[in-house]
């Protein structure tokens, strides 16, 4: 939380200095925008003739003891540094003295803003639960999907509980907070054919499940996605079908019953292969590296992003090896690598929309999937890239915000979960 404090003062600072970066712009636009509160007092603090008052009260004032309290709320925990050491004295000038108290004045009221709506955006979420439910019927994604079974049977995750949800073969499935996790069951020998027994897991718009395979490789499964996989790896390779969007950090595993040479480890193949309507062979081979798979049918190419270690494309009759940092386009056979910035495409396993640096076009697609919205173009579709970052908690109506700052001027219509663009 403190971070945080500290982050937003530094950012109106350098407003306030005329300082700030393009970086440093887009960063106080998406927080802005996350909240209507953040932009009322926003205005507040920035107000001068409220800066000055401000000011004044803090010559009269035990600003330290303030401050201390202020920073106890925010962090319980927090190391209290003194603003003044009692045995040392320096004389500053009259205009460093003012701007020091600005900056205090400006910490003391950003850490009171950050603690206050942190509990009244708690109890307003609580008491809107308790009473009326959302205010919009268009809501962020969240954690949603389908399992279905060996047998065919499905399983809604978000309507069952935290627990042992299936037992098949000698593999238990367990759910935990929003995650799946396969495991060989204790009494297990492992002799049952488990590697012919598969399940789905199947996010809709506006979803998303991590699940932790059977291997032990960890899967992110973004919103319109499904992946196929066996309750267990057997043979000489690894393979799972992957519709959609995941984000795969492989576990490296050992071939099974091969002879290891002195100093060299034989590693188990994991492939990805990828359903696509044409029905090309679409495939991403690896031993044990993180990596993201985009290969949603409306976004023209099979987009292979690599964050760690190593991967083999394979598009037709044509591969490629990627490394960390490249992409690779598969599409009608063909492989096209490029330089990307690899944590902006994995942005939405850690809470944000990937937008930096794209075309529009692919940031409506991102926004529409997670929240389960169409896109309207009405007129020229207009040649704007969007700066900064949209958190995939905003609420929709700051989404519409977010996107107006960027001089992309669209509209909600709720009723028909459409957002309009217009020219």
């Amino acid at each position: 939380m403190q971070e945080k404090v500290n982050r937003i003062t530094s950012l109106i600072e350098k407003f306030l200095e005329e300082k700030l970066s393009a970086e440093d712009e887009m960063e106080l636009n998406a927080w802005l925008a996350e909240a209507e509160q953040n932009d009322s007092f926003f205005k507040q603090i920035t107000n001068k003739n409220e800066l000055r008052e401000k000011l004044r009260i803090y010559g009269n004032a035990d600003s330290e003891a303030i401050w201390k309290k202020t920073l106890q709320k925010i962090d319980g925990g927090a190391k209290l540094v003194d603003l003044y050491p009692e045995k040392k004295t320096v004389r500053m000038p009259i205009g460093k003295i003012v701007a020091a108290a600005a900056s205090i004045i400006l910490l003391i009221s950003v850490g009171t803003w950050y603690f206050t709506t942190q509990y009244t955006s708690n109890q307003t979420a609580s008491t809107d639960k308790k009473n009326n439910g959302p205010t919009s019927r268009i809501v962020p994604g969240s954690n949603k999907a389908t399992l279905t079974l060996a047998d065919g049977k499905s399983i809604i995750l978000n309507a069952v509980q935290n627990g042992n949800l299936a037992e098949q073969g000698h593999v238990q499935v367990t759910k935990t907070d929003g995650r799946l996790i396969y495991n060989k069951k204790p009494d297990s020998d492992g002799s049952a054919s488990a590697n012919e027994l598969f399940n789905t897991i199947t996010t809709p718009r506006g979803g998303e499940y991590q699940i932790t395979l059977p291997d032990g490789s960890k899967v992110w499964l973004n919103a319109a996605s499904s992946l196929r996989f066996p309750l267990a790896f057997a043979g000489n390779e690894r393979i799972v079908e992957l519709t959609g969007e995941a984000y795969f950090e492989v576990n490296p595993q050992t071939q099974p019953g091969t002879k290891q040479q002195k100093g060299q480890i034989t590693k188990t193949p994991f492939i990805v292969k990828i359903n696509t309507p044409a029905g090309n062979k679409n495939e991403v081979e690896v031993l044990g590296t993180h990596f993201n798979v985009m290969a949603y049918t409306d976004e023209g190419a099979i987009r292979t992003t690599l964050v760690e270690g190593k991967v083999k494309v394979t598009s037709g009759n044509s591969f490629q090896t990627i490394r960390p940092g490249e992409q690779a386009k598969q599409g009608a056979g063909n492989i096209s690598v490029q330089n990307v910035d690899a944590e902006d495409v994995i942005a939405w396993t850690s809470g944000f929309i990937p937008v930096g640096g794209h075309d529009l076009d692919y940031t409506m697609r991102q926004i529409a999937r997670w929240y389960d919205v169409e896109i309207d173009y009405q007129g020229k579709k207009p040649e704007i890239s969007f700066q900064g970052k949209l958190p995939r908690e905003a609420s929709i109506d700051n989404v519409i915000k977010l996107l107006n700052v960027n001089n992309i001027k669209a509209r909600l219509n709720e009723k028909e979960r459409k957002i309009i663009v217009t020219s």
